[in-house]
């Protein structure tokens, strides 16, 4: 019986730990840092064609509890069968976008957002060079732009720490080998210290 008591204490304290902290998120001027990885263009595993994933960092801040604007670099990771090589296509962009609250709140612990941005940076096809296996390729490595849009949905874990899962389209203007890319992955999000919190 003690052993149990002792095991019902220690997971009432997880789970209070655990809890989202709605006051310490979501807040005008607050910042946070987040990594993100998944799948581009659908799911294929490593060494099939049109295997792809992107990964990316990003800065974002809250200009009030149901907005922030997010800044920071991405890659999408592209591999296209030709014969039995694989033809790298990598896109290097910085993203500029903004996150407006859909759907959720902070007190429950889960919140959809909407975001709308830009992307833009260089396209690169099989590290840019123009010949693979004596055969020259066509599409050329490329500047390419455009707008983005996504989903992303937030689960808040702690006062500091937030689970992400997004879904997210590109159109990039002046690509040589398609326009649009669409990521589905997941990420993290830390909450960054403020003035406010010493």
């Amino acid at each position: 019986m003690r052993n149990l008591s002792a095991y019902l204490s220690g997971l009432l304290i997880l789970l209070s730990v655990s809890r989202p902290v709605s006051a310490q998120l979501h807040q005008a001027g607050q910042s946070a840092f987040e990594v993100s990885v998944g799948a581009l263009d659908g799911f294929r595993l490593p060494g099939q064609d049109n295997f792809g994933y992107f990964a990316g960092v990003s800065y974002s801040r809250y200009r009030s509890r149901y907005t922030y604007w997010k800044a920071g670099a991405h890659l999408n990771a592209k591999r296209y069968a030709y014969d039995v090589s694989r033809v790298p296509l990598n896109q290097y962009l910085g993203e500029l976008e903004m996150y407006t609250r859909v759907f959720g709140r902070v007190s429950r612990g889960f919140v959809l957002n909407a975001g709308l941005g830009a992307a833009g940076g260089y396209e690169q096809i099989n590290e840019d060079r123009p010949q693979i296996q004596d055969a020259i390729i066509h599409n050329r490595s490329n500047w390419v732009a455009g707008p983005t849009l996504a989903l992303e949905g937030e689960y808040l874990v702690s006062g500091r720490l937030i689970l992400l899962a997004r879904a997210k389209e590109y159109y990039l203007f002046r690509s040589n080998v398609v326009r649009t890319r669409f990521n589905l992955g997941i990420g993290i999000k830390f909450i960054l210290p403020t003035s406010s919190d010493e």
